[in-house]
Formats: C-alpha cells, structure tokens, sequence
C-alpha cells in the first residue's frame, strides 16, 4: 500500500514540475536557509540521532507555490557526511486559513558505515541509503501567532544496500502545532512546536513526543534552538528513550525578480 502512495504521489509531483516553472520564470522567488551548529545531530525524525556534534545546513528556493529544499547534514569533526536530502514542495491549495501541500524527498540519502570482510581482514566504508519519500501534508493557520499541521509520510529504499538494516518499507505520521513569535522580552522571541509522531518502520512501530523550542533576537540572524524528543512507546524500534540537543543558527532570507 505504502508502494502505491509514493507512486502516485512521485507522478503528482513530478506532474507539476513544468506548470511550476512557469511560476518560477514569471514571478518573484525566494531563496532563504539556516545554518545550525550543535552537540548532537538530530534528524527531521527526532528519534534519529547522530550523537556527536553536528552541522545542519536547510535550504530552500522557489516561487509562491514550487519550492526546491536541499538539507545537508555532516559530523562536526571532519566534515563527514551524515545525511543529504532533496525535498520537493508543492502548494496544491493555499488559502488564508488553510493549506494543502505535496512533496517528498527524492533523494533522501543517509550514509552508514558499512563492514565488510575482503581477504580475510574486515573494513568499514561509508555507504549512503537512498530512499525515496512522499508527503502530503494539511496546514490550518488558527491566528498570526498558531498553526496546526498534520503531516504524512511514505517511503521505500531506492537500492538495498544492507538486507540486515535497512527497511523495506516506512510511514510516519505528525501532529504538529505551531506556536510562534512569543514575546520574552523587548529583544527576544520565542518559536515553540510541540509535535506527536507516529513511525513504522517494516512490522516495527512506535509513538513518539517532541518539541522545538527556537529563541529569536529581534532583528538578527542569530537565534538557539533545543530539540528534544522523547518515547510514549518505542516498541520494537532501535534508539534513545530519550535525546535532545542545543544549537546556534544563522538564517538569511532573500526575495529575487527574475529580469527577462
């Protein structure tokens, strides 16, 4: 069934890559990102984590509808590659109080070590996992300062490279409330999204709580986030009942008119 989903989703899509063009030929674009340096990597799904200090560089460009993400994420000491992520985005519906989005990451590319044995001597060489995901998600906007979005995702592996680990199949579900903007100070800000998650991994499953706590000074680059995550159940399911991380970011956000 999960199969069936990414298809579907990847021909939508892929679909509405020339209708998107057209907007990102004939309008204003945007080009925006955030660079984060922390003590301890932690993924879109929080329940996965690096565990050493990491940088994590978002990025995103597009139109008011289409939007190109590359998601970049590396183990601070050496630079070595953790995770690469393309994800794709387009606005099906986008209404003052409600929001209709599809996307998906194509490719979402994570790196492991991989042990093999060659003339009797064992080695390790870092393999990257690509798998291919779509995502439908529904945004409500209640007010200016709170949001709720619900957020699925399926997916399966593009090449198995590992039999023993990597997964056949995946689903995920989130609830996400938004709160932002939340006033501290006269300089300061606050971004909190609690969120819910459900993952399924094969026949393993598991029900998750996380938040995202983002402290912004007004009219700066400069902001600290904390991600903290931590299991209702976890099942069958392999990492931390427990994890969070605390890091610096820097963010910028441009606006382009592309000249004919």
């Amino acid at each position: 069934m999960s199969r069936y989903f990414l298809l579907l989703g990847l021909y939508f899509v892929s679909s509405t890559l020339a209708f998107s063009q057209y907007e990102i030929d004939n309008k204003e674009y945007n080009f925006n990102g955030n660079i984060n340096i922390n003590n301890n990597g932690v993924s879109w799904v929080p329940l996965f984590t690096l565990g050493e200090p990491s940088l994590i560089a978002n990025f995103s460009i597009g139109s008011d509808r289409f939007s190109v993400n590359p998601s970049f994420r590396y183990e601070l000491d050496g630079l070595q590659p953790w995770s690469v992520d393309i994800y794709w985005n387009y606005k099906f519906l986008d209404k003052e109080k409600l929001r209709i989005d599809i996307g998906g990451f194509l490719p979402g590319t994570t790196f492991q070590d991989f042990t093999y044995e060659k003339n009797g001597v064992e080695d390790k060489i870092l393999t990257p996992w690509v798998t291919a995901m779509i995502n439908p998600k529904i945004t409500l906007f209640i007010n200016n300062s709170f949001s709720l979005r619900l957020s699925y995702f399926t997916g399966i592996p593009l090449k198995i490279v590992d039999k023993e680990n990597q997964f056949d199949s995946g689903e995920i579900f989130f609830i996400q409330p938004l709160f932002k903007k939340l006033r501290l100070s006269e300089k300061l800000n606050l971004i909190w999204q609690p969120e819910i998650y459900y993952l399924k991994l094969d026949d393993n499953s598991g029900i998750f709580s996380a938040q995202t706590l983002t402290v912004n000074i007004n009219d700066s680059p400069i902001s600290f986030s904390s991600i903290i995550n931590k299991s209702i159940d976890i099942g069958s399911l392999s990492g931390k009942k427990f994890d969070w991380n605390i890091g610096l970011n820097y963010s910028f956000n441009y606006n382009f008119k592309r000249l004919k």
